[in-house]
């Protein structure tokens, strides 16, 4: 994550992603990185538009689930769209907690949405794992590469932008230091502290969307002894959150990969959209019992090089590469930016082209963007702007 580092906090993650390439059979030869080197190459596979590098991912040993035994969802459990459960369950708690997948840019594709559906609700701070103390500088305009590792994904970044022009406060909650030695909980303590500190310390009627990475959004100690963060915020206030878990329902390389009730629920015709399953007789959502309820992701399909959840959730619209960025030979990094913002800014979108008449696509919101392809030197090869209606 350190190559390159110059070039790409200037707006170029080609230059890191080609030496993270150049360097990867010393690194699988390293035993102390030889596991972590293709969950990080995945992350910046994401970061660059590959459509299938989460799904990938999420078949890594560490990740992997071999699931074979069918299982029907639950009697009495009705589909409804995520996005109206979450709303309703919001009005009545003032903490709502989303664990998203870090791998899985499609488990950040409702942000935009529930910014909006949330703030309509009265929620007026969004806090995140991932945010570094910069976004909560004064002077704090938009989403760049010191803004947070997984901030560096255009769809999370993206979100950013909205909340901003929606008028969250953005809170940073995660820390970097150590606890004491054999303190499994010291992290999740210390982030449930910093909520409490900056959000509902200071303002008796605050209301947050809390984003955090997996498990960390359980309300449940586990058996070791390990408090996530959704536990421990919830001891030291009294406020019972309402926890969505996202990682689980969704496609994996592998049919047996995938959980039953996943299965169930795609082959039954359920998952047209974003889905929280809502028991009718009684209004309780379908989860487990760390998280309240699970969202299930539709199973989608790569069209022209990108995942068709971009236009189905995120509402974004195709957009064909000019040809001025495809001109020449050699690999490129496409990228999209919102106009006014600079190249150290996140893009709105990009993507990696192998070659210059590789299939592909920009998917892109409604605004003006500055057009931008480069290649791991960051000679820029080619330049545009665009107005998307």
């Amino acid at each position: 994550m350190l190559l390159q580092r110059e070039a790409l906090e200037a707006g170029n993650p080609l230059a890191t992603y080609a030496a993270m390439l150049d360097l990867e059979d010393r690194y699988r030869r390293s035993k102390p990185l030889a596991g972590v080197y293709d969950e990080v190459r995945f992350n910046f596979e994401e970061f660059l538009g590959f459509p299938m590098a989460g799904v990938r991912a999420m078949s890594l040993p560490a990740f992997r689930a071999d699931r074979a035994k069918d299982e029907a969802i639950p009697d009495g459990f009705v589909p409804e769209a995520a996005v109206d459960v979450v709303e309703r369950a919001a009005r009545k708690t003032r903490v709502v907690i989303w664990a998203e997948e870090h791998h899985l840019p499609q488990t950040r594709s409702l942000f935009e949405p529930l910014l909006r559906r949330l703030w309509n609700q009265g929620y007026r701070y969004l806090a995140a794992e991932s945010f570094s103390e910069q976004v909560m500088e004064s002077n704090f305009e938009y989403p760049n590469y010191r803004s947070g590792y997984y901030i560096q994904d255009p769809v999370f970044a993206s979100a950013i932008r909205t909340a901003k022009q929606l008028g969250y406060k953005l809170i940073a909650y995660d820390t970097r230091e150590r606890g004491p030695e054999g303190d499994n909980s010291f992290r999740d303590r210390t982030q449930a502290a910093h909520i409490k500190a900056r959000v509902l310390d200071r303002d008796a009627d605050a209301k947050v969307f809390v984003i955090a990475g997996r498990l960390h959004a359980s309300e449940m100690a586990a058996a070791d002894g390990w408090t996530p963060m959704a536990a421990a915020l919830k001891q030291m206030t009294g406020i019972d959150p309402f926890t969505i878990y996202a990682p689980t329902m969704s496609q994996r390389l592998t049919r047996e990969e995938e959980h039953p009730w996943y299965r169930a629920a795609d082959s039954g015709g359920f998952l047209l959209q974003p889905t929280i399953f809502v028991e009718k007789a009684t209004g309780r959502t379908l989860g487990f019992d760390p998280c309240d309820a699970y969202v299930f992701w539709p199973r989608f399909e790569v069209k022209d090089g990108r995942p068709d959840w971009m236009m189905k959730t995120l509402g974004r619209k195709p957009i064909t590469i000019p040809d001025a960025l495809r001109a020449g030979s050699g690999r490129r990094l496409v990228q999209a930016f919102v106009a006014g913002e600079p190249s150290s800014a996140i893009p709105a979108d990009q993507l990696l082209l192998e070659r210059p008449d590789a299939p592909g696509l920009l998917m892109l919101p409604a605004g003006k963007y500055r057009l931008r392809a480069v290649d791991e030197r960051t000679t820029e090869l080619g330049s545009a702007s665009l107005q998307v209606p």
